[in-house]
Protein backbone atom coordinates (compact mmCIF):
# COMPACT_ATOMS: atom_id res chain seq x y z
CA UNK A 1 0.00 0.00 0.00
CA UNK A 2 1.04 3.53 -0.64
CA UNK A 3 1.38 6.07 2.14
CA UNK A 4 -2.28 7.00 1.73
CA UNK A 5 -3.42 3.37 2.06
CA UNK A 6 -4.21 3.06 -1.64
CA UNK A 7 -2.25 1.27 -4.33
CA UNK A 8 1.15 -0.37 -4.21
CA UNK A 9 4.40 0.79 -2.73
CA UNK A 10 6.69 -0.27 -5.60
CA UNK A 11 9.88 0.13 -3.57
CA UNK A 12 8.61 -2.12 -0.79
CA UNK A 13 7.21 -4.65 -3.26
CA UNK A 14 10.51 -4.77 -5.15
CA UNK A 15 12.47 -5.20 -1.90
CA UNK A 16 10.12 -8.00 -0.75
CA UNK A 17 10.43 -9.72 -4.12
CA UNK A 18 14.20 -9.58 -3.89
CA UNK A 19 14.09 -11.08 -0.40
CA UNK A 20 11.88 -13.91 -1.63
CA UNK A 21 14.26 -14.57 -4.54
CA UNK A 22 17.11 -14.81 -1.97
CA UNK A 23 15.02 -17.26 0.05
CA UNK A 24 14.61 -19.40 -3.07
CA UNK A 25 18.39 -19.55 -3.42
CA UNK A 26 18.70 -20.65 0.21
CA UNK A 27 16.35 -23.57 -0.52
CA UNK A 28 18.74 -24.64 -3.26
CA UNK A 29 21.65 -24.44 -0.83
CA UNK A 30 19.73 -26.43 1.80
CA UNK A 31 18.94 -29.10 -0.78
CA UNK A 32 22.59 -29.42 -1.78
CA UNK A 33 23.77 -29.68 1.84
CA UNK A 34 21.03 -32.20 2.62
CA UNK A 35 22.08 -34.38 -0.32
CA UNK A 36 25.68 -34.27 0.84
CA UNK A 37 24.76 -35.30 4.39
CA UNK A 38 22.51 -38.11 3.20
CA UNK A 39 25.25 -39.45 0.94
CA UNK A 40 27.64 -39.42 3.91
CA UNK A 41 25.05 -41.34 5.93
CA UNK A 42 24.69 -43.86 3.11
CA UNK A 43 28.45 -44.26 2.85
CA UNK A 44 28.75 -44.80 6.60
CA UNK A 45 25.98 -47.39 6.48
CA UNK A 46 27.28 -49.36 3.50
CA UNK A 47 26.95 -52.66 5.37
CA UNK A 48 23.26 -52.03 6.10
CA UNK A 49 21.58 -51.94 2.69
CA UNK A 50 18.07 -51.25 4.07
CA UNK A 51 19.48 -48.15 5.75
CA UNK A 52 21.27 -47.08 2.57
CA UNK A 53 18.21 -47.64 0.39
CA UNK A 54 15.93 -45.90 2.87
CA UNK A 55 18.27 -42.94 3.18
CA UNK A 56 18.58 -42.57 -0.58
CA UNK A 57 14.81 -42.84 -1.10
CA UNK A 58 14.18 -40.31 1.67
CA UNK A 59 16.83 -38.02 0.22
CA UNK A 60 15.28 -38.16 -3.24
CA UNK A 61 11.85 -37.33 -1.82
CA UNK A 62 13.06 -34.41 0.29
CA UNK A 63 15.23 -33.02 -2.50
CA UNK A 64 12.26 -33.23 -4.87
CA UNK A 65 10.11 -31.30 -2.39
CA UNK A 66 12.83 -28.69 -1.82
CA UNK A 67 13.30 -28.30 -5.56
CA UNK A 68 9.56 -27.69 -6.03
CA UNK A 69 9.54 -25.25 -3.11
CA UNK A 70 12.53 -23.41 -4.59
CA UNK A 71 10.82 -23.15 -7.98
CA UNK A 72 7.57 -21.82 -6.49
CA UNK A 73 9.43 -19.38 -4.24
CA UNK A 74 11.54 -18.15 -7.14
CA UNK A 75 8.41 -17.60 -9.24
CA UNK A 76 6.80 -15.69 -6.36
CA UNK A 77 9.84 -13.44 -5.97
CA UNK A 78 10.09 -12.78 -9.69
CA UNK A 79 6.37 -11.99 -9.84
CA UNK A 80 6.69 -9.51 -6.97
CA UNK A 81 9.61 -7.73 -8.64
CA UNK A 82 7.79 -7.65 -11.99
CA UNK A 83 4.61 -6.42 -10.27
CA UNK A 84 6.56 -3.64 -8.58
CA UNK A 85 7.99 -2.57 -11.93
CA UNK A 86 4.51 -2.57 -13.47
CA UNK A 87 3.15 -0.50 -10.57
CA UNK A 88 6.01 1.95 -10.96
CA UNK A 89 5.31 2.28 -14.71
CA UNK A 90 1.60 2.78 -14.04
CA UNK A 91 2.36 5.48 -11.46
CA UNK A 92 4.65 7.24 -13.94
CA UNK A 93 2.03 7.07 -16.71
CA UNK A 94 -0.73 8.32 -14.43
CA UNK A 95 1.50 11.10 -13.15
CA UNK A 96 2.39 12.17 -16.67
CA UNK A 97 -1.27 12.12 -17.68
CA UNK A 98 -2.33 14.18 -14.69
CA UNK A 99 0.54 16.56 -15.25
CA UNK A 100 -0.65 17.27 -18.79
CA UNK A 101 -4.20 17.89 -17.53
CA UNK A 102 -3.09 20.32 -14.87
CA UNK A 103 -0.65 22.05 -17.24
CA UNK A 104 -3.46 22.82 -19.66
Amino acid sequence: MGADGVGVDPTSAERSGGEVESLAQRYTDISTRFQTEMLLLSDASWSEMPVVNGALDYCADVVGQLTALQAHTSTLGTSAVEGAAAARRADDEIGAGLGSIYAA
